[in-house]
């Protein structure tokens, strides 16, 4: 599957000033229901970064538009072969303009490096983008949850 880049983005290690734009972009209301993010505490958050790097369920990078950082993708709940993704974009200026296709592209060659078999996203049922998205690379709604919420997967082939 080809998509064409509109804007170049790089991805880098997730460092401290990823950590406090996701701060920033989580509180956000409107990313913050979009991302299905609960209430979280600073100290908690940097709890977890501290962990990062010993955890060999997660792979998480921050995505940069030149010096800009403007979102963060990943896949956490690496099992021997199924993981969930997740990714959002931050700096809104920078929505519908297929960064997420790019984003996407990324956490899935990720996923099959790691010899992952399938893979998987929690979305809102009101996230109509993100679904979209999901679908243009294959995935597929697998069921519903409580609290508006759906799983879609992906089953993974060799590259």
């Amino acid at each position: 599957m080809e998509f064409r880049s509109i804007i170049d983005i790089h991805v880098r290690e997730y460092d401290r000033i990823m950590l406090e734009k996701s701060w920033e972009w989580l509180n956000d209301p409107e990313i913050k229901q979009l991302t299905l993010t609960p209430e979280m505490k600073k100290e908690s958050q940097d709890e977890w970064f501290q962990n990062l790097r010993n955890r060999k369920d997660y792979f998480i990078v921050g995505v940069w538009r030149n010096d800009e950082p403007i979102g963060v993708v990943g896949i956490k709940n690496i099992a021997s072969s199924d993981g969930e993704l997740f990714g959002y974009i931050g700096e809104k200026k920078y929505w519908g303009k297929g960064i997420g296709a790019d984003m996407m592209k990324i956490t899935i060659d990720k996923a099959r490096d790691l010899g992952l078999t399938s893979v998987y996203s929690v979305i809102g049922t009101d996230n109509i983008n993100s679904q979209r998205l999901h679908r243009r690379f294959g995935f597929k709604m697998e069921k519903k949850l409580d609290g508006g919420r759906i799983i879609m997967r992906l089953q993974l082939n060799k590259k």
